[in-house]
């Protein structure tokens, strides 16, 4: 999870902890000029407080904070949006005017979606979905076309995802999931009551689940097992069609599919040609 995020949900942090993450987060533009001296002065705190801060984001301390620190702050300053996700075009341009600010789009919404991403993170949800014994996924209306293309990606390494919500079918298929299978949540805002049901269902049954969302704060996103978060541009009934979330959707979701991919590359490639050739070999049989 990237350091921001970490600081802004402030888990488990102790007063002086949550003092130092606010005073962070408050001035991010100076934090890069200052040491650790100058921050526990700031902060009317300690080194050893400051250090388990960064300890208890997963790092060795204060120096390598910095660095990632800084490395964030790069990746996100590079990224000047210039049209507006709900409405990037405007009422008399041409079609080729149209075309560009679509291109703009998409580009701008991979670039600040890229910003978002964290190594640890992609390779977990990679890892819990590639063991899975069943994979369900959660997703309606556009978010269930991204995830049908999704389903048919894992075809093609012999996974098969089933769509929870299709039908409307959802709450037969989540009392059935084990903790040998892995569901996973694809919502905008994460908001919906019958997601909620379900988390909850798979919280108390300890039924591993991923959730990627624009809304990282949601009671969804916080019973989850992994969150993955996606830009969170969009007005929810100001906005000509879903461009940048599912912009996002497709490119995460194709990221993670890449990840389980690679977990067995060899594997992978050489049963999707052997499956080829078999059915290759089957028609020619069948014509002699």
């Amino acid at each position: 999870m990237k350091l921001l995020l970490q600081l802004e949900e402030m888990q488990s942090f102790t007063p002086n902890e949550k003092s130092i993450a606010a005073y962070i987060l408050l001035h991010k533009e100076s934090m890069l000029n200052l040491n650790i001296q100058e921050l526990a002065k700031a902060t009317y705190t300690s080194h050893s407080a400051i250090n388990r801060l960064t300890h208890k984001l997963g790092l060795s301390g204060f120096k390598e904070f910095s660095i990632k620190l800084a490395r964030e702050f790069q990746q996100t300053t590079q990224i000047i949006p210039s049209v507006d996700p709900n409405y990037p075009f405007g009422h008399e341009e041409s079609p080729l005017q149209v075309a560009q600010e679509i291109a703009a789009l998409l580009k701008e919404t991979i670039d600040k979606n890229f910003a978002f991403m964290d190594a640890d993170l992609l390779s977990q949800a990679a890892h819990m979905l590639d063991k899975a014994k069943r994979i369900f996924i959660y997703a309606l209306g556009d978010s269930q076309i991204r995830a049908k293309s999704f389903q048919n990606k894992l075809i093609k390494i012999n996974k098969y995802a089933v769509i929870a919500t299709e039908l409307y079918e959802w709450a037969y298929h989540a009392v059935n999931l084990t903790g040998e299978d892995c569901a996973l949540f694809l919502t905008y805002h994460g908001r919906s009551p019958i997601y909620l049901k379900a988390a909850g269902h798979f919280t108390r049954e300890k039924v591993p689940f991923i959730t990627i969302t624009a809304n990282h704060q949601s009671e969804l996103a916080k019973l989850s097992t992994l969150c993955i978060q996606v830009p969170n541009d969009e007005v929810k009934f100001a906005k000509i069609g879903t461009f940048s979330s599912q912009i996002a959707f497709e490119y995460v979701l194709n990221v993670i599919y890449s990840c389980i991919y690679n977990i067995s590359y060899a594997k992978n490639r050489d049963s999707a040609a052997q499956s080829l050739k078999r059915i290759y070999i089957d028609d020619m049989m069948k014509d002699v």
